[in-house]
């Protein structure tokens, strides 16, 4: 698909996804629909009354949004023993991304998918929350270099098909400055039922921002409009990104409130004229087309979202550091991930 089409179909749904009817007469249905998978929209489309979706698209994402209700509520199972089994060793822990988005900002069940269980815990916590996951039989997984150093901030774990993303923190801690203080005085609980916590809005929003940015704003427009429901209102943006530049991470958080604001005209409508800053055009100049972002253009994109020279040296001296070990524990100790953890030690 021409990259310029691809654009198009995409601004098509996001539109959708805010009450505009979709007039695309000249895009066949497969093509639609291929977009919204991609982009990872469909469940939440089949919860919207979207005019001119046709009844092919229509039936596809009512399929897909059957399929993300049932994986949901098995992500959402292993959720609940996680923090069950966590808050019994006096762990507390906060609910991430996906399945917290379910839970606080879209109101249908299923209209927001979701791959894996992110849970954060206090970073001081960090043995006792390995220790708590192994014996519920999963296995952590060797998913970036130096994931087994003290100051890593996530630890990937496994068990049948399940991944759980065990955070100690929210982000790198070389990459900003984010006051965990504060983060855990403001967590909330969802509902009164609700076992696990959630992040307070504005914070949920500049991690959300934080993530974008690791993953170089090459991800599924669904983010976007994560971004645009965390924060719907000018005050709520104004907020978060005083949050932002107090973390040291609003070059993250200024290409995700314009790269969500170029997509979604009508919440863009809402906020304050703003200049574009000129790394976020970049990204916005791209996104949405067929071929993914080239490597060069990642590192591009890595180092203009870092706020400052100081974070881009400690950061890429970190990495150094991180890379370096990888090395040695992969060609030459040959260590399992378990072993790097040293859980048999903790057993």
């Amino acid at each position: 698909m021409p990259g310029r089409d691809a654009r198009a179909i995409l601004r098509a749904l996001l539109a959708a996804t805010q009450g505009t009817a979709i007039d695309l007469p000249a895009i066949a249905p497969e093509e639609l629909i291929a977009t919204a998978r991609k982009h990872r929209l469909s469940p939440l489309l089949s919860t919207l009354e979207v005019p001119g979706l046709g009844d092919a698209a229509a039936e596809a994402f009512r399929r897909d949004r059957v399929v993300t209700v049932a994986r949901n509520m098995l992500l959402g199972g292993v959720a609940q023993e996680c923090v069950r089994a966590l808050g019994a060793a006096s762990v507390p822990v906060v609910l991430l991304k996906g399945l917290a988005y379910e839970q606080t900002i879209y109101p249908a069940a299923g209209a927001r998918p979701t791959s894996d269980v992110d849970i954060l815990v206090p970073g001081e916590t960090r043995r006792t929350a390995f220790r708590v996951l192994s014996q519920l039989g999963f296995e952590p997984r060797a998913a970036a270099p130096g994931f087994d150093d003290p100051d890593y901030h996530e630890v990937a774990w496994t068990r049948k098909g399940v991944e759980v993303d065990l955070h100690l923190a929210l982000a790198p801690l070389a990459r900003c400055r984010i006051d965990y203080a504060e983060v855990w005085s403001a967590v909330r609980r969802p509902a009164p039922q609700s076992q696990a916590l959630v992040l307070d809005d504005a914070h949920a929003a500049v991690f959300h921002a934080l993530h974008m940015a690791i993953d170089h704003f090459d991800l599924a427009a669904l983010y976007l409009v994560d971004f645009a429901r965390l924060l719907p209102e000018p005050d709520d943006v104004a907020r978060a990104e005083e949050v932002a530049r107090a973390w040291r991470c609003h070059r993250s958080f200024a290409t995700a409130r314009e790269l969500a604001g170029a997509f979604l005209p009508i919440w863009r409508a809402k906020q304050p004229p703003a200049a574009t800053p000129w790394f976020s055009r970049r990204v916005i100049e791209h996104y949405g087309a067929a071929e993914r972002v080239s490597r060069p253009e990642q590192i591009v994109r890595k180092l203009s979202h870092l706020d400052g020279p100081s974070y881009v040296l400690r950061y890429f001296a970190v990495q150094a550091r991180r890379n370096a070990h990888e090395v040695i524990e992969r060609r030459v100790r040959k260590r399992s991930a378990r072993e790097r953890l040293a859980l048999d030690r903790d057993a």
